[in-house]
């Protein structure tokens, strides 16, 4: 039982602290750190990993996200390697290597794991999308440009916080931990 007031979340990007202050109404605090990743196309398994590590530095109750896109013309790339995929060839890149498929559907993942004492505790979630044939929009950050969720035309790159929100994985992922949290 992870027996929480606050929570540390341990991340570099500031605009997942932005996005998730938005969404989440539980006290946060942050820290940025710089966790070792496993070698792992299961986006749970990293986020595992990553919890279990950051708990061992901070020795507090912690939280870390992880996420994943996988371009299912690929099987299961660039799936969490999707942060390497934009440091090396961006969001262009990515696009460009779907040119010669037919098929540009994707998977958007998120697994917030949170750690203390008691060891972690996984929310994930998912939705299914596209891949625009390039980037679009300015909102959000990362792969936002060029990720569709299914039954929408707009990246969401090109939507506004709202509409983003209204269509992210994180959405239910932290519903769920919310849930879980009130109810400890």
């Amino acid at each position: 039982m992870l027996k929480m007031k606050k929570i540390t979340f341990i991340t570099g990007n500031k605009e997942k602290v932005a996005q998730l202050t938005r969404h989440f109404s539980l006290s946060l605090e942050h820290q940025a750190l710089d966790l070792p990743e496993i070698q792992s196309l299961d986006v749970q398994e990293v986020a595992n990993y990553k919890a279990m590590e950051a708990y061992k530095i901070v020795g507090k109750p912690i939280m870390v996200e992880d996420t994943a896109l996988t371009f299912n013309a690929f099987g299961k790339l660039p799936g969490p390697f999707v942060k390497f995929f934009l440091e090396t060839v961006g969001n262009e890149g990515m696009t460009k290597m779907l040119k010669n498929f037919d098929d540009r559907s994707a998977l958007a993942e998120v697994c917030f794991a949170i750690c203390d004492e008691d060891g972690v505790k996984l929310f994930h979630a998912s939705i299914e999308g596209s891949i625009a044939d390039s980037p679009r929009g300015e909102q959000g950050f990362g792969w936002d440009p060029i990720f569709i969720p299914k039954g929408y035309e707009k990246t969401w790159g090109e939507m506004t916080i709202e509409a983003q929100h209204q269509t992210s994985m994180r959405r239910k992922a932290l519903k769920d931990l919310q849930k879980y949290l009130e109810s400890e």
